[in-house]
């Protein structure tokens, strides 16, 4: 079994309610470090984390190169000849390889090899556009006015031997593959995916089985699994916890072992069928199980054989704006991915909201433009359970703990479910 580097001191059970802030310091605090890596081949890299600092092999460009389709001249002999002779034609993988003599130019191509020795009377040095000339009887007239190195990417212009192309902990972005391969770099070292296992409890039935009256669809386990996905981890199935505290507890112990992380939806609130947070209390230790978010407040983080334990709600929506809101983060450091911080802009509300003081809220909206100014509308229904308020809205808007009393106008934090998943 694959183990998580962790350097965790113990701590007693809080069954307090605690601010959000103070709970998400617990988790950055508490987070173990990934160890073990792979290497993959380069195209398999997207949205994989580096478990190396990468430097370059090469220059590059490895030799001076054209920027454009045109002529390539010593810049001394147009000064002198106004009129030059072509002689040759340089091409991408195909270089010219002659020197030039006075008064002459070749044809280059964008991407083409500037070769130019020591030896070399008449070095190239100057590009001219293709449509910055005429051309009569193979000799060349320049039209517009020349400086001297125009249109020439210089060797090692944008990457020098030995330079840092990314540094371990980077998330790697499908257009950071390209840079990649412009050095010749093919496999890279990167941090193995978290093996994450994902329970839901309670009685909820999953879609391969026939729902019969009263039962409920489980939704929370196809949300979990693919925003796990898209975060970079491996995200499995464990099944359905029972309201038994026997079988909770054998299942729970064992998948501790399995997993890195362990995930549940539900189970964790205070009612006599929600037997998780029970099971919790006496095999692991718990750092927080509530905390003054709506939605989200049933929300309990604790180690079981060493390894994170997630409490999430059982309401869908919930789910949705504690992963969002905290276990991006949670899993970016547990990657050691840089700088990692959640995204939002300010955007003005169009609407009017009184809310609890003390208490953060995450309401979901979405962005309107009216006279060339962005705004944010509150979804009309907040209810925890309610998907449709996730499925018609763009993001979540941020309330603080000291806020009351929302007016139009109000400059709000706004954070949009793509930025978040990036």
């Amino acid at each position: 079994m694959r183990k998580i580097n962790t350097k965790i001191t113990c701590y007693n059970s809080i069954d307090l309610m605690i601010n959000v802030d103070k709970a998400k310091k617990l988790l950055m605090n508490f987070a173990p470090r990934a160890k073990e890596h792979e290497y993959i081949n380069l195209d398999r890299a997207s949205d994989r984390v580096l478990a190396q600092t990468i430097r370059s092999q090469i220059d590059l460009p490895t030799h001076d190169n054209s920027a454009v389709d045109g002529y390539a001249f010593n810049f001394e002999n147009f000064l002198k000849f106004k009129k030059l002779k072509i002689i040759g034609e340089s091409l991408p993988g195909k270089p010219f390889l002659q020197s030039l003599k006075s008064g002459q130019a070749i044809k280059i191509y964008t991407g083409a090899l500037i070769l130019n020795k020591r030896s070399y009377k008449h070095p190239i040095n100057t590009v001219v556009m293709k449509e910055e000339i005429s051309e009569k009887e193979n000799t060349i007239k320049i039209k517009s006015k020349v400086e001297i190195g125009q249109n020439i990417r210089r060797k090692g212009e944008d990457i020098v031997k030995k330079q840092i192309i990314f540094k371990r902990g980077t998330k790697l972005r499908a257009v950071d593959l390209g840079y990649l391969s412009s050095v010749g770099i093919k496999k890279i070292k990167v941090f193995k995916k978290l093996k994450i296992g994902i329970f839901s409890s309670g009685n909820e039935i999953n879609l391969s089985k026939k729902k019969k009256k009263y039962m409920i669809f489980d939704s929370n386990k196809i949300s979990l699994i693919t925003l796990f996905r898209k975060i970079g981890c491996e995200p499995s199935d464990c099944g359905v916890i029972k309201d038994n505290y026997k079988i909770t507890k054998v299942k729970i112990e064992k998948m501790s072992k399995k997993f890195d992380i362990l995930v549940t939806s539900g189970g964790i609130s205070s009612s006599d069928t929600d037997v998780i947070k029970k099971v919790i209390k006496e095999v692991g230790k718990i750092k927080f199980s509530k905390i003054s978010l709506k939605p989200g407040r049933p929300f309990t983080f604790a180690l079981v054989n060493n390894k994170p334990f997630l409490g999430l709600p059982g309401n869908p929506v919930a789910v949705i704006v504690i992963f969002l809101y905290f276990l991006v983060d949670f899993v970016n450091k547990i990657y050691g991915i840089k700088n990692s911080h959640l995204k939002y802009f300010k955007v003005k509300s169009n609407f009017n909201f009184t809310k609890k003081k003390n208490r953060r809220e995450l309401l979901r909206g979405y962005l309107l433009k009216r006279n060339d100014i962005l705004f944010v509308e509150r979804y009309h229904t907040e209810g925890s359970g309610i998907l449709s308020s996730i499925a018609n809205s763009d993001g979540l808007v941020e309330l603080k703990d000291s806020e009351q009393i929302i007016k139009k106008g109000s400059l709000l934090n706004f954070y949009s479910f793509e930025s978040l998943l990036k």
